[in-house]
């Protein structure tokens, strides 16, 4: 399978696209969202995989707490939160991933933060 053909494995979101975003806005509308998406599986089975997640999920309460202890979770494992990124990243075309390695910080932190919420959302 080629780079390009990895966009046919994409899901349509029409909610994500809007016209007249920022450039940021539109690859993560674009780009990032429906991959995201299609790694939903692969998100949901990971976190399942995990004990220290399950306790978690056990302690949960409201759904902003869990949303912020689900952040917390991610952010304070680095190798979490860096696998997590690798699995949207490696679906990216060479040229999404030349503009990936151009607005890197910026796009870690939007991936991180949909994951969280996708995890919130599954898993509340």
């Amino acid at each position: 399978m080629s780079r390009e053909e990895l966009i046919e494995l994409r899901p349509l979101i029409p909610s994500a696209l809007v016209d007249d975003t920022k450039e940021l806005e539109h690859f993560q509308n674009e780009v990032l969202r429906p991959i995201i998406k299609y790694q939903h599986d692969f998100i949901e089975m990971y976190f399942k995989a995990n004990e220290q997640f399950q306790e978690l999920i056990k302690q949960k309460k409201s759904r902003l707490e869990f949303q912020d202890k689900v952040k917390h979770f991610t952010g304070n494992q680095a190798n979490i939160k860096h696998q997590l990124i690798g699995a949207i990243l490696g679906l990216l075309t060479e040229k999404e991933l030349v503009f990936y390695w151009k607005n890197a910080s910026d796009l870690n932190k939007r991936i991180y933060q949909m994951v969280c919420q996708r995890v919130s959302d599954t898993f509340y």
